[in-house]
């Protein structure tokens, strides 16, 4: 037990030793007072004998320590009331540190069991990231928690130039698609003349036909 709790036991102790010490005194007092009367000799006024005078004095003596006593254990309960409410106070304090506890392990728990999207990303082979990134993507490789972060950071970045070139061919390829469309229709149109001017030279063909039937003819009479 420690010297300050020791000596509060001491302090809230004496005043019942005291009491006990005070009433044995009183009846040995008594005791005598008895016997004085019995052989009457008991003296008009108790405090006139040295007996007399102590038993009153030890008396008062009970009645004093008995106040003291009286507050010493209302003091006590009240201690012990605080003593309680801290202990009460430090028992949801250590819940509440339980609690948490039990909430971080899950926590961590699902930490370690979560799977994280990442994790099916097709990332380039590792061979082909430390011959191709950039010096900065190629640090602390030794942490595979930090070299992960950094393979995840260059496929992002060669996703994006991959992701730029494919609309880059696209915006081409739909340019080239636009520009054959063009050629195209100036070929219909071409080809529209042409359909136009054969159709528009039959008749003359026709005719220079006819002409060149009578031209026969004349020669054959």
């Amino acid at each position: 037990m420690p010297a300050a709790s020791a000596s509060n036991s001491n302090d809230r102790t004496a005043p019942l030793q005291q009491i006990i010490n005070a009433t044995q005194r009183v009846q040995e007092l008594m005791a005598i007072h008895m016997q004085q009367k019995i052989t009457n000799a008991l003296p008009d006024q108790l405090e006139d004998t040295e007996d007399g005078q102590a038993l009153i004095n030890t008396i008062d003596d009970v009645f004093d320590i008995h106040t003291i006593a009286f507050q010493t254990v209302h003091d006590s309960k009240q201690e012990t009331a605080e003593a309680k409410a801290a202990m009460d106070e430090k028992h949801v304090g250590l819940q509440n540190v339980m609690y948490e506890k039990r909430h971080l392990i899950e926590e961590i728990l699902k930490c370690k069991s979560f799977r994280s999207v990442y994790q099916d990303v097709d990332l380039v082979p590792l061979e082909e990231f430390q011959s191709n990134a950039p010096t900065e993507y190629l640090q602390d490789q030794e942490n595979p928690h930090q070299l992960m972060i950094n393979r995840l950071k260059y496929e992002h970045q060669a996703r994006i130039s991959l992701k730029e070139q494919e609309e880059k061919l696209q915006a081409e390829r739909l340019a080239l698609i636009r520009e054959n469309r063009k050629a195209q229709e100036k070929l219909d149109r071409f080809d529209k003349l042409l359909d136009d001017f054969v159709q528009a030279s039959v008749p003359v063909e026709n005719a220079l036909l006819e002409e060149e039937k009578k031209a026969l003819a004349i020669q054959e009479d």
